[in-house]
């Protein structure tokens, strides 16, 4: 008995020793196991988070520099909109060509232009003031004073305009003495110069309108966008100098002043650069802007920039060890809930009575869970592959800020295969979708067929990829082994044309194809779209199912080629104002046959519609008629221009709105009866044609009409001007007077209004052919035929 209860004894001993042992051992190794695990996951999950975060910070900073960008030029184009608009008014146009009559009609000029002043500057406030330049009379007008040139307070604009080799041009913030309520005050402005007439070479031009604005403006507008974060947003020229800024003792100073500012040599294009200096660093983010050149740059701080990185840190450091503490408990009480088995198991061994035999079910239940999660897991991963692998092309084509190289092992595991080099794109696009009605449905359908054909025909000649994009799109990625530029771009073009006639056989569609650059690295891809997708729009030019290259549109001289058709568009507004439709067809044909023969640029093509539109309304409206009376007030000239994807849509449309545009003035001039108003000043022109003052001043006063009102009411009812009537009556007056042989030519000059007989013979001369002198003669010649026919008889 003794012996047998020490071995029982004995037994008791070592299980409870053997349980302790691997409790003990089980709470330390998974201590230590979801230590690593918690640490490693948390410091993974940062390291992984912190790439996106800062791409984040600095899209961040990049979008509210954009923002900034695109509110100042908002309101620079809205002001050099509205003074576009100005300058082409009559008022404003008398005044630049420097053409008055008399002095009494240049100050009834001046009135009037005073209350298009202050209309303009009431209409928008961000303007402080402006001035009309003649170069003819070499003069400047303002809102408040008429001025010579040599005596004008502002002329440090005028280098600038004699210099300016485009329309227009804005200069850097300059100091201005304005006169505000008689008093002299001294402000900081930056200068639109826009010259007259709107497009014109420098050696044609006959004026200018120059406008200020107070560079509080532009520094109000990054304001209220800059309290948005920490650092300071300047806005520079290409030189460096600073044009605005919140602290205006920056102003005139160079960017190398400003503490943790780049050298201006680093700032091209748009991006950003990490500054290190003794105080710290800096990030500077720079947008150039395509508009007027300028520079504009946001200068941060990288502890402020990166001060969200530092709060996310910390709390994955709280819950780091929130989590290690919730562990540690789990692990002890999950250690003793476990071994409870392990404790029936070696009383079992020991030789007592096994309790229930389900104790450990819990454990098959968790496996099968955990192996239905990973399933379920797997197909997930399956399922988002092609949304990751569009992303990341997307990434690519966009040009986003990223590591490429970080990129890269990516590519195999979303079944991306591409060479390390040599890269080139092309965009694929459906043709004439809304003339087939395609539901959205249908083109996603097109899109993913000719996605998928295009791989395949990529596969057959390199390695390459695609994705779909919107509206109808396709985006090819091709990488090729050998460093050969020209004929890999040669391949490109070859696969495009595989596409092309694929998609027109198979599919009974047509597409338009445009073929990017060669570029060598993955940074290039962004570069080759755009290229792509700028030759896409020569679809305008060489119509559908055409294969464009980025080669078949480069290094033309457009302006030259603008200035060419420039007497063009004048002969079609001079046909609008004959109203000749015949010739207006046969000249609108050459015109476009001239663009596309010179293989203009389909966005300079819709500017030349464009003016020729507004120059025709302009001649139109010239003639007295209400243009509104012509136009569709629902009808967008604009969008309905940009909207046209082929020159002979665009040659149709400009077609049908001229000829329309003439119909419509036919019916008007037929529609419009003799005004009672004219009737009397023609009555009155016949009575008073002697007097040698008469004008159309004298003849506004005499009943009681504003003068434009009076011109334009002529020009309605009679179809030309007062002058031209005025000078028909006094030639008719003198051929009657010029009967009598016994009058003197100065005495029928002074009869019919004209104190200088010089000036009566001239004009005289050019209404009718002959001289008064010539004139008398042939009546004379004419009475004896007459006389000798009667004796003869």
């Amino acid at each position: 008995m003794g012996d047998g209860s020490c071995s029982l004894h004995r037994k008791d001993t070592a299980m409870r020793l053997l349980q302790g042992n691997i409790s003990t051992r089980f709470k330390v190794i998974y201590g230590v196991f979801f230590l690593i695990i918690i640490s490693s996951t948390v410091w993974l999950s940062y390291l992984s988070s912190k790439g996106s975060m800062e791409d984040q910070l600095r899209s961040t900073n990049t979008a509210l520099l954009n923002l900034i960008q695109q509110k100042i030029e908002m309101m620079l184009k809205e002001i050099d909109t509205n003074t576009i608009n100005f300058i082409q008014e009559p008022d404003v146009e008398f005044f630049l060509n420097g053409k008055y009559a008399n002095d009494e009609l240049r100050l009834n000029y001046f009135r009037i232009l005073n209350a298009r002043f202050k209309t303009l500057m009431f209409t928008n406030n961000n303007i402080s003031s402006f001035y009309l330049y003649s170069l003819a009379n070499k003069s400047l007008l303002t809102d408040a004073t008429f001025s010579d040139e040599s005596s004008f307070y502002d002329m440090a604009w005028h280098e600038a305009f004699v210099s300016m080799k485009g329309y227009q041009q804005w200069l850097d913030t300059r100091k201005v003495m304005e006169f505000t309520s008689g008093v002299q005050i001294e402000k900081n402005m930056v200068t639109l110069v826009r010259s007259y007439p709107l497009i014109s070479m420098p050696q044609f031009r006959k004026g200018a309108i120059v406008v200020n604005v107070a560079e509080s403006t532009i520094s109000n507008l990054i304001q209220d966008v800059d309290q948005q974060r920490a650092g300071q947003t300047l806005v520079i020229n290409d030189q460096g100098t600073i044009i605005s800024s919140q602290n205006k003792n920056q102003l005139f100073h160079s960017l190398d002043t400003i503490v943790g500012a780049p050298k201006m040599s680093d700032l091209q294009d748009n991006g950003y650069i990490t500054q290190y200096t003794k105080n710290g660093s800096y990030t500077t983010f720079y947008l150039t802007s395509a508009y007027n050149g300028w520079k504009y740059i946001s200068i941060v701080p990288d502890p402020e920039m990166n001060r969200p990185l530092e709060i996310v840190r910390n709390l994955l450091l709280a819950v780091t060890g929130g989590m290690f503490l919730l562990a540690i408990v789990l692990v002890f009480a999950v250690s003793n809930w476990t071994f409870r088995p392990l404790e029936l198991f070696f009383r079992s061994v020991a030789g007592k009575k096994s309790v229930r035999s389900g104790d450990l079910t819990y454990m098959e239940t968790f496996f099968k869970q955990m192996m239905s999660d990973n399933e379920l897991l797997q197909k997930q991963m399956h399922e988002s592959l092609p949304a990751l692998k569009w992303r990341l092309i997307m990434s690519l084509l966009m040009g986003d800020k990223t590591n490429y190289e970080r990129m890269r092992p990516y590519f195999e595991m979303l079944g991306m295969d591409l060479y390390d080099n040599q890269f080139v794109v092309f965009v694929i696009e459906l043709d004439r979708m809304q003339e087939a009605d395609f539901t959205p449905r249908d083109i996603y359908l097109f899109t993913y067929a000719i996605s998928n054909v295009a791989e395949e025909l990529v596969g057959g000649v390199c390695k390459g990829t695609s994705v779909e994009l919107s509206d109808g799109r396709v985006a090819v990625i091709m990488s090729f082994e050998s460093q050969d530029d020209q004929g890999n771009q040669i391949h490109a073009l070859q696969v495009a044309d595989l596409v092309k006639d694929y998609v027109a056989n198979h599919f009974k569609q047509t597409v338009t194809v445009g073929v990017g650059s060669p570029y060598l690295h993955l940074d290039g891809i962004q570069s080759s779209y755009q290229e792509a997708l700028s030759a896409l729009k020569y679809k305008l030019i060489m119509g559908d199912n055409t294969v464009v290259s980025i080669d078949d549109i480069a290094g033309s001289n457009h302006n030259e080629k603008f200035y060419r058709i420039t007497g063009l568009i004048d002969s079609i507004v001079n046909l609008v104002r004959d109203t000749d439709k015949a010739k207006l067809r046969t000249q609108l044909d050459k015109t476009f046959h001239e663009v596309v023969a010179g293989n203009m640029p389909p966005e300079l093509i819709k500017q030349m519609c464009i003016q020729i539109i507004m120059k025709s309304i302009k001649v139109i409206s010239e003639k007295g008629m209400e243009i509104k009376e012509f136009l569709d007030p629902k009808e967008n000239i604009y969008n309905r221009i940009d909207s046209c994807v082929k020159v002979e849509e665009l040659k149709s449309y400009m077609s049908g709105f001229l000829h329309q545009l003439i119909v419509r003035t036919e019916e008007k001039r037929l529609s419009k009866g003799h005004h009672d108003t004219i009737e009397q000043v023609l009555q009155y022109l016949e009575e008073h044609y002697m007097d040698s003052d008469l004008s159309l001043n004298l003849l506004a006063a005499q009943f009681e009409l504003s003068v434009p009102y009076l011109s334009k009411l002529f020009k309605e009812t009679t179809e030309t001007n007062f002058m031209d009537c005025l000078i028909g009556i006094r030639m008719e007056k003198s051929k009657e007077l010029l009967r009598d042989s016994k009058l003197k030519i100065n005495t029928v000059a002074e009869s019919v209004g004209y104190n200088n007989p010089q000036s009566f013979i001239r004009i005289f001369k050019k209404y009718t052919g002959y001289t008064p002198g010539e004139f008398r003669e042939n009546l004379k010649k004419g009475e004896d035929m007459k006389n000798g026919e009667w004796e003869n008889r």
